[in-house]
């Protein structure tokens, strides 16, 4: 980024004093901006900046950062107040960040936050990101082994992958409604973490999300999770139980539960879900809850010779809910569903109309109740 060269007198006089002058961290008022000197790229309380015309970018801070702090939320350059719109994944190579920071506010002029960029602040212990960003970025606070608390912004859509990776303390954290991905091992080796929920806007549950989280005992699983991937709960040694929702369609996940130690229950509230195999539940009494007639009965009859697999029913087997008409310009293929494959087919359909084509809705689309339908 292009440079102005300005040393304000505020960083002057602090020069002439010594390093024993910068001011404490908890008197300086950070929201109303703070005086910095561009020919240093350093702030006057010791955040490390780069910047141009329009925003500036905090790349790491001096020892005068410490304890309890806030991310300015902008920065006074020639006297010209510039928003802090980005943490660049530099500050993680601060020495001072990962050494003395114990408290961390992201301020909400923060649009994008790095790969890495709290990666290993081995003295965070709480982190408050107001940020409005809608990713949390891949290793986001990795390795912050004394990290207790975390507050997530409404509007997240993604948590990246190893976000909380060995988080040992990691115990307070909530998943905003708004999430819809998360990368694999997100929550691996978070060893205290008791309980998660986890928000029916999420579709998948990838690879290895709770490997080693051995504290974990309760996990809610919202409504709209379909399917799970493999070693999600291997080695969660204090999980007693589970139930998937109506929208897992499919259970079948390699060392799903090996290593839960403590799993008792698995109750399943789709009596159509498809079940190929369920590790860790071959040495030790589990119970599966599940309408009668269920794929959960049926896996049992299959399955409990060889183990201590046991079925409770939940009830009578409950009629097929009818399935919902969009109109065929939202379902598509008249599936039942308005999903991905459903705006695939309809821009290929206006893609071939627009080029004059005269496509049929009924041979791109297969959907019986269209008008060209045979």
């Amino acid at each position: 980024m292009r440079k102005k060269a300005l040393i304000s007198a505020s960083l002057a006089a602090g020069l002439l004093l010594g390093a024993a002058a910068y001011p404490a961290v908890e008197q300086i008022e950070v929201s109303q901006g703070i005086t910095a000197s561009a020919a240093t790229g350093t702030t006057t309380d010791g955040w490390k900046f780069s910047y141009d015309d329009t925003h500036c970018e905090i790349t790491g801070c001096t020892d005068a950062v410490r304890g309890a702090v806030t991310v300015p939320a902008s920065i006074e350059i020639d006297g010209k107040a510039l928003p802090v719109t980005k943490i660049t994944s530099a500050f993680n190579e601060s020495a001072a960040a990962q050494q003395s920071i114990t408290s961390l506010t992201v301020p909400a002029s923060v649009t994008t936050i790095a790969n890495s960029a709290f990666w290993k602040m081995k003295s965070l212990e709480t982190a408050d990101i107001q940020a409005q960003i809608t990713a949390a970025p891949s290793s986001m606070f990795s390795n912050c082994t004394s990290l207790v608390k975390v507050k997530l912004p409404d509007g997240l859509l993604t948590i990246g992958i190893n976000a909380f990776y060995d988080c040992l303390r990691l115990k307070d954290i909530r998943l905003p409604d708004t999430v819809k991905t998360i990368g694999d091992s997100a929550f691996k080796g978070c060893e205290s973490l008791e309980t998660i929920n986890i928000p029916g806007s999420v579709t998948i549950l990838p690879e290895s999300l709770f490997y080693g989280c051995s504290a974990l005992k309760t996990v809610s699983i919202g409504e709209g999770v379909m399917t799970m991937s493999s070693y999600v709960f291997q080695n969660c040694i204090a999980l007693e139980e589970v139930t998937f929702p109506k929208s897992m369609t499919k259970v079948s996940s390699p060392l799903m539960f090996s290593g839960c130690k403590s799993l008792k229950s698995l109750t399943f509230e789709n009596p159509e879900t498809a079940i190929e195999y369920i590790s860790g539940t071959e040495e030790k009494p589990v119970t599966f809850y599940g309408y009668e007639g269920s794929t959960a009965e049926q896996y049992v009859k299959a399955n409990g010779g060889r183990s201590y697999l046991v079925f409770k029913s939940i009830g009578e087997k409950p009629a097929p809910e009818p399935v919902k008409d969009y109109g065929m310009f939202c379902d598509a293929n008249g599936d039942g569903t308005v999903d991905i494959i459903d705006v695939q087919l309809i821009l290929k359909y206006y893609v071939e109309d627009f080029a004059g084509n005269k496509p049929s809705w009924y041979e791109i689309t297969g959907n019986p109740k269209a008008p060209d339908a045979p």
